[in-house]
């Protein structure tokens, strides 16, 4: 078949049927592109009132005015809904790829949700602490904070552990996020699920850590204060910048400074704020919405490694950072000349790429031209960080590597998120788009940032040891959760520490869940 019929198909599917488009790449191939076997296919694993039905009816239908319901129900219909979206794909596809991450499910606009968890579960020491959360045998159920706090921890616990051992594509997080919402609905200033507004990821990010924070410390009076933003120390390690004014969680970065090294130009040396401490993760959030709140998608360049030793006063940092900023400010507009030549070559390209016959010797020429542009372009500021990295790294004792980046596509009110994490033990960088786990080369994540990137997390050498060490026990937990399966708990698996600290009767249930999915698929596969 033809890619324009594929793609024919696929819009009828997507546009008509309301079908994901991975739900497309799913049942096209399976079902060699026949449209009618694809949603004979999709309608097999619906219950038999709704087979046929678009998938947006499906989930809209006779809907009550969303205005007379409560957030409870609200909340439980897009759970409800959102096995739809997922829940149809076939046994025979759910198996996860050796050494692949986890992916998490859409519970209906819940990828900020599910960017959440995955950062969490990229900290080793971070994963501890929730893993090592004990709960009060003593503490009577029921809506107060205690408990729901106690509640909201061992789902999370559950969701690490499935993270660690899970042998399907994806999990489905419903009851913590039944759980969080519960939680979070006894503290009003405190908003992590929400089925009506849109915030920020960062600011999700920060109310998730304080609920994670309290219940960690099993504190849920004090509010936070100039000294102290956490409680548990160890989060105050991990997250919190310490400086003369009020400690920060996040430095907040505006899109007209083009550059990270410009911003803390400005933010340290020209506002002349003194950093006591930097923490193991230091985390950027660029903003890109403008004074009417539209978004902005101009270029923000950052590299790979960052070298903070100004940051927290040294003085030959210092004058090389200040140096490099005086002068290279000045060739911003050289960039920017250089950049609509850029431009122009990929448009020219484009084009005769489009044509139904081209000379191949021109267009390489155009091609080798354009990589020539870019090149130089990389001269220039903002591009040209590596210049000063190259004098910073001579004496450097802060060296911070970046680990992790959030992307928002859309605009501001809608949209959706997605996550880059870096594996150092694999030496990969690997997409996590809801359920969706893949490898990226640097350069498509580099080319997709620049433009779209929304958080940028950075980690010191010695989160970085912590971190290659918790990523090379998972790979090896990974081998011999295949060679032990249903057995892998009952076993002495001291050498593997994180996976002695999942709570027994937690890992009993994922083993278990992990046994009925094989049988499952073996018997399919037979």
């Amino acid at each position: 078949m033809s890619q324009s019929q594929q793609k024919e198909i696929t819009d009828y599917c997507v546009n008509v049927l309301k079908w994901t488009r991975d739900q497309v790449q799913v049942y096209g191939p399976q079902c060699s592109w026949d449209k009618e076997k694809m949603i004979k296919t999709y309608n097999s694993f619906l219950p038999d009132n709704l087979q046929g039905r678009p998938q947006a009816q499906i989930i809209d239908q006779e809907a009550p005015n969303q205005l007379e319901i409560d957030e409870d129900e609200q909340l439980q219909q897009a759970l409800i809904a959102s096995q739809f979206e997922q829940d149809n794909i076939p046994i025979r596809d759910r198996l996860k790829h050796d050494y692949y991450p986890v992916g998490i499910q859409n519970l209906g606009n819940t990828c900020y949700f599910n960017c959440l968890l995955q950062i969490v579960f990229y900290n080793p020491k971070l994963v501890e602490e929730i893993l090592q959360y004990k709960s009060q045998e003593n503490n009577p159920p029921g809506e107060n904070l205690q408990h729901l706090s106690q509640n909201f921890m061992i789902q999370l616990q559950h969701v690490i552990a499935q993270q660690m051992l899970w042998n399907q594509k994806y999990l489905k997080p419903i009851l913590f996020y039944e759980a969080t919402a519960k939680f979070e609905k006894q503290k009003p200033n405190q908003k992590v699920v929400s089925n009506n507004e849109f915030r920020d990821l960062s600011e999700y990010f920060t109310f998730f850590m304080e609920l994670i924070d309290q219940s960690l410390s099993r504190n849920f009076n004090k509010l936070n204060d100039e000294i102290n933003f956490f409680y548990n120390q160890q989060l105050e390690m991990q997250y919190i910048i310490k400086q003369d004014k009020q400690p920060q969680l996040q430095w907040h970065v505006g899109i007209q400074h083009k550059q990270i090294y410009s911003f803390l130009y400005k933010e340290i040396i020209e506002n002349k704020t003194q950093i006591k401490e930097l923490p193991r993760n230091l985390i950027f959030t660029i903003g890109r919405t403008d004074h009417q709140n539209k978004k902005i998608e101009d270029e923000f360049h950052f590299p790979q490694e960052l070298y903070l030793d100004f940051v927290l006063g040294n003085q030959q940092a210092t004058e090389h950072v200040q140096k490099y900023i005086n002068q290279q400010y000045q060739t911003y507009k050289v960039h920017q000349q250089i950049k609509k030549q850029v431009d122009a070559f990929e448009k020219v390209i484009n084009y005769y790429e489009s044509l139904p016959t081209f000379d191949t010797f021109i267009l390489n020429s155009l091609k080798f031209e354009h990589k020539q542009k870019i090149q130089e372009m990389k001269q220039y500021f903002p591009l040209n960080y590596h210049l000063l990295n190259q004098e910073l790294e001579k004496s450097s004792k802060h060296l911070y590597q970046l680990a992790q980046i959030v992307i928002h596509t859309g605009s501001i009110n809608q949209g959706h998120y997605y996550l880059y994490q870096y594996n150092f033990h694999m030496k990969k960088w690997f997409k996590y788009n809801d359920s969706v786990v893949l490898i990226q080369t640097e350069q498509e994540i580099m080319s997709d940032s620049i433009r779209q990137g929304n958080i940028l997390i950075y980690i010191n050498q010695e989160q970085k040891k912590k971190v290659v060490q918790y990523q090379q026990q998972l790979y090896d937990i990974e081998t011999i959760r295949k060679i032990r399966g249903d057995q892998l708990l009952k076993q002495d698996n001291h050498q593997y520490d994180y996976l002695s600290m999942i709570p027994n009767h937690i890992g009993k249930e994922v083993i278990q869940s992990n046994t009925t999915f094989q049988n499952q698929y073996n018997e399919i596969n037979k």
